[in-house]
């Protein structure tokens, strides 16, 4: 299985990916294409001409939620999801809360949109209060039973938080203002196997 993965620095949707990709020590080919002109190939075969961009075998997908579960499934150990269909429910749960309600609207694509005048610096500080309220909100949805985000093992719903929290970091939202975020980054930063798989340190 041959696995190339369309990627831009600093976008924190494939971040994810990466960072499942090693974690799972999954070998694949990078390519980094920039947050500007992603190419030809990538606006082909992604309806939106967005990274990240995934291709099995040249096979394309297009979107970190279905690349997340394709991962998990092609190579399931080890795990970054549960086999009890309830913890799994709940694990999607808080990735589609990062990925659907909080992601998207900080997306510096979707804010040129509304204010095409503002610099990528007159944006971050919208985009960081955006981020700042919206985790708040998450909190108390998370680590419910342990240091983990749900339940009580490294899931995908770890990655997904904790790359949004590094993304608040740094657009300016200072550790000490999302105090319970810092120390659950700083724990799974103790996690050797988390720590060297991880693609924003």
């Amino acid at each position: 299985m041959h696995i190339r993965f369309y990627h831009a620095q600093e976008a924190n949707c494939c971040e994810r990916i990466l960072w499942m990709l090693n974690y799972k020590q999954l070998a694949y080919e990078r390519i980094d294409v920039g947050l500007g002109d992603v190419g030809e190939h990538v606006r082909l075969h992604s309806p939106f001409a967005r990274v990240p961009l995934m291709e099995v075998d040249g096979i394309p997908l297009s979107e970190s939620m279905a690349m997340a579960e394709f991962i998990e499934e092609i190579a399931p150990q080890p795990p970054l999801q549960y086999t009890d269909l309830f913890a799994r429910a709940q694990v999607r749960e808080i990735c589609e809360a990062v990925n659907s309600s909080i992601h998207p609207q900080q997306n510096g694509s979707t804010v040129r949109y509304f204010h095409p005048e503002w610099s990528r610096e007159q944006m971050k500080p919208v985009r960081a209060k955006w981020l700042h309220i919206n985790l708040d909100r998450l909190q108390p949805r998370l680590w419910r039973s342990s240091q983990f985000a749900v339940g009580t093992q490294f899931t995908q719903a770890d990655i997904f938080v904790s790359i949004i929290y590094r993304k608040a970091v740094d657009l300016g939202i200072p550790v000490s203002d999302l105090p319970r975020y810092e120390q659950y980054w700083q724990f799974l930063m103790s996690q050797e196997a988390i720590r060297n798989s991880c693609p924003v340190l």
